[in-house]
């Protein structure tokens, strides 16, 4: 239903307890549809832990978490995950395949004919700004910056309606840093997926995202649309966050 899916995740009272500790209890929210959403905190404040809530790695130990329309199922999550990019710290790239291979083998794998698979691989790399014979070198023989933007395609290869990326641009240099998340920008807005960024750095977060959630000591200190949250920092740990963007 249409109404179900203004927002393609929904958190309700979730709670998810780890080790010996909760890490949050009773989350709230939401995280709106073709738009970039960032989940901003410091370490150990469960950033991760959401995004492994919504692709179903982690099940929730009370409350319940919706994505796409439906809760996350409890058999045959391949097939649900496939709905969903993923993209972690690193171009996490297969050194031994060509990049035409490490972008095309889920859809291989998917079962999707070769008639299908050339003309996506060919548009993504186009929009990822990558030459078309770049397909058949290998990741050593690529920058570092087009492994990012390759890895990118990869996540997308599917088609998903649902990004997820848990820090991807943290370990490369400030500049190669600033062209990727240029070219991650572009590809969304060309595509309009919708994502889920998590980030340490505000900054980062206040380049890409449409929508901002906060997190700090298990618990949401703000979300919304990414300019309200900036414009009215509701707590000490948001206004730290803001004045450091804005003094930098």
């Amino acid at each position: 239903m249409k109404s179900e899916l203004s927002h393609c995740v929904q958190f309700q009272n979730a709670g998810k307890y780890l080790g010996e500790d909760w890490v949050f209890r009773g989350i709230n929210a939401q995280i709106p549809e073709a738009k970039i959403t960032a989940i901003i905190g410091a370490s150990g404040s469960g950033k991760t832990t959401l995004l492994r809530l919504i692709n179903g790695l982690y099940r929730p130990d009370e409350g319940d978490v919706r994505v796409l329309g439906e809760q996350v199922p409890r058999k045959h999550q391949h097939h649900f995950r496939r709905k969903i990019g993923y993209a972690v710290q690193g171009a996490g790239l297969f050194p031994h395949m060509t990049v035409e291979s490490n972008i095309t083998k889920l859809a291989k794998l998917d079962g999707w004919s070769r008639e299908r698979i050339q003309p996506r691989l060919e548009n993504l790399l186009q929009l990822a700004d990558l030459d078309i014979e770049m397909k058949e070198r290998y990741p050593h023989e690529i920058s570092g910056g087009q492994q990012h933007r390759v890895s990118l395609c990869r996540a997308l290869m599917l088609e998903p309606k649902l990004l997820l990326l848990d820090e991807p641009f943290s370990a490369i240099d400030a500049i190669t840093r600033n062209e990727i998340q240029d070219s991650f920008l572009a590809l969304q807005r060309k595509l309009q997926f919708s994502a889920v960024l998590v980030t340490h750095d505000f900054r980062e977060a206040n380049k890409l995202a449409d929508h901002l959630i906060v997190l700090a000591d298990g618990s949401i200190e703000a979300q919304g649309a990414l300019q309200d949250v900036v414009d009215s920092p509701n707590s000490a740990f948001l206004q730290e966050l803001v004045e450091t963007e804005t003094d930098s």
